[in-house]
């Protein structure tokens, strides 16, 4: 080979014609279109809650995100981030606890962008009012759905860099407050494209924030839905509305107590399952917990919005989430999240807590675990159950699903701290939502091998009387402790 500079002045000429048109850009602006050079972004989902102070009692609040680009400082066209799922459907109550993933891996020119945009359709709340203090569940006929202007758009300011070869986590946040008009516990309007309503950041976050490794960008929690593929050390989980999750298990990853063989033996494909997990700064995500739920089903999750009825072996409920059935689903294309549904149980079978590992306190009041009465659910619990029936939501109608046995899953709840303690620390009932029914501080139970923690660093560094959003399980209020907590964030 000859030497380079040998080289003929015409072959020297095509190189870097070749390499013009390989990076088209702007002078001081990234690389916009025919790009070689590039980095990647991964974007996480979370949520600011409407403050306490609003007593506002909201079992879901959803929307479509349809795009999300961004804008190069330098003027050039916006860059599309192509999304985990084409019709990602969020749930935005479930993200002011826990974070989601909303776009992975995805190729995007070098350079600077100072615009992001967000394209969404059918936002929408479903809440109810409880005026009377300490009255657990909805006041009667205030379980309601108001639905927002769509489809929208919003456009923010940020400031975001992307490397050659290097992925630049992107935590995008709503704050929900921000995006809804109240009276009294009575929310009436939502609008997603009001000012400061989205904002973005790098990640990670600070190390004062977060309880993270450096080499991690952000807790990705309580991933559910149906195993569709697994490989010699991965795990594919698809969910309902958020599109599929891809994890790689190691000697860290834990296993629930459900599986014969803590390892990764106990993942099956076509498996109902939960996981959480973790983004790495490379990009790639690690399994840091894996529980099977199920065989392959049609199965609701939702929180219960009434006393269930011990007459009629009823009560209501908000789905929040969903596993569709790999064929066959009853579900599929019929359940939209937020939708009302009266759910009846028929040839109880015995109830069981889905505890991600946390441990499961030995409570006398805790009448949950292996009862087979409908009694043992109380409004605010995230249940979750496999369908036997399913009638939808029509309009306003409510939809109706028969179930033989719940599961009892994790609640958001929002409150303030009263006392930062650790690993038990307690939360301002009187800041509850009031569909809780509760009024008086509740202790709250964390492990510390198996927390998610933002916004701190640890529980005894988050300060008293500030705003915290719990994932939890509901055990029995009243008692200690009345929570078990996977999550904890600190707004």
């Amino acid at each position: 080979m000859l030497p380079m500079r040998l080289a003929p002045t015409a072959l020297l000429l095509a190189v870097v014609s070749f390499s013009l048109a390989a990076c088209s850009g702007v002078p001081g602006g990234g690389c916009v279109a025919n790009c070689s050079s590039a980095g990647s972004v991964s974007l996480v989902l979370t949520a600011t809650p409407p403050p306490p102070t609003a007593a506002l009692s909201i079992q879901a609040f959803t929307a479509t995100i349809t795009g999300i680009t961004l804008t190069p400082s330098s003027g050039g066209s916006p860059v599309a981030i192509n999304l985990n799922s084409t019709t990602y459907i969020a749930e935005f109550n479930r993200v002011t606890s826990d974070s989601t993933l909303l776009a992975s891996n995805v190729s995007v020119p070098v350079g600077t962008y100072n615009h992001m945009t967000v394209t969404f359709a059918a936002p929408k709340v479903t809440f109810c009012t409880q005026a009377n203090p300490g009255v657990p569940g909805c006041a009667n006929g205030t379980l309601t759905t108001v639905a927002g202007t769509l489809p929208g758009t919003a456009t923010f300011s940020t400031n975001l860099t992307v490397a050659h070869n290097t992925l630049t986590g992107v935590v995008l946040n709503v704050n929900l407050g921000n995006a809804l008009t109240q009276t009294g516990q009575t929310i009436t309007g939502v609008d997603l494209t009001i000012a400061n309503t989205f904002s973005a950041a790098t990640l990670p976050p600070p190390s004062s924030a977060t309880d993270l490794a450096s080499t991690q960008l952000s807790h990705l929690d309580d991933i559910m839905g149906l195993v569709t593929a697994k490989g010699t050390s991965s795990i594919t989980i698809q969910t309902s509305s958020r599109g599929n999750i891809t994890a790689t298990t190691n000697s860290s990853t834990h296993y629930s107590a459900d599986c014969s063989v803590q390892d990764f033996s106990c993942v099956q494909t076509s498996q109902a399952a939960v996981m959480d997990a973790v983004l790495n700064s490379d990009g790639t995500i690690t399994a840091t917990f894996f529980q099977p739920i199920a065989s392959s089903g049609d199965f609701i999750e939702g929180v219960v919005t009434s006393i269930p009825s011990s007459v009629q072996n009823t009560f209501t409920l908000v789905a929040t989430d969903s596993v569709f059935a790999p064929s066959n689903s009853v579900l599929n294309g019929s359940l939209n999240l937020g939708d009302q549904m009266v759910v009846g149980l028929s040839n109880a079978q015995p109830f069981v807590i889905i505890d991600k590992g946390l441990g499961n306190p030995s409570l006398p009041a805790n009448s949950f675990d292996g009862s087979t009465s409908i009694s043992a659910i109380q409004p605010g619990m995230t249940v979750l159950f496999r369908v036997t029936a399913y009638t939808a939501q029509s309009g306003s109608t409510p939809g109706a699903a028969i179930t033989n046995s719940f599961a009892l899953r994790f609640t958001r709840i929002t409150t303030t701290m009263a006392t930062a303690t650790s690993p038990q620390f307690t939360i301002t009932g009187t800041a509850l939502s009031p569909f809780f029914g509760i009024t008086a501080n509740q202790f709250v139970l964390t492990n510390p091998s198996r927390l998610s923690l933002d916004g701190a660093v640890t529980i005894t560094a988050i300060p008293v009387s500030s705003t915290i959003s719990v994932s939890a399980l509901i055990l029995a209020p009243g008692n200690s402790p009345a929570f078990l907590a996977q999550s904890v964030r600190s707004h």
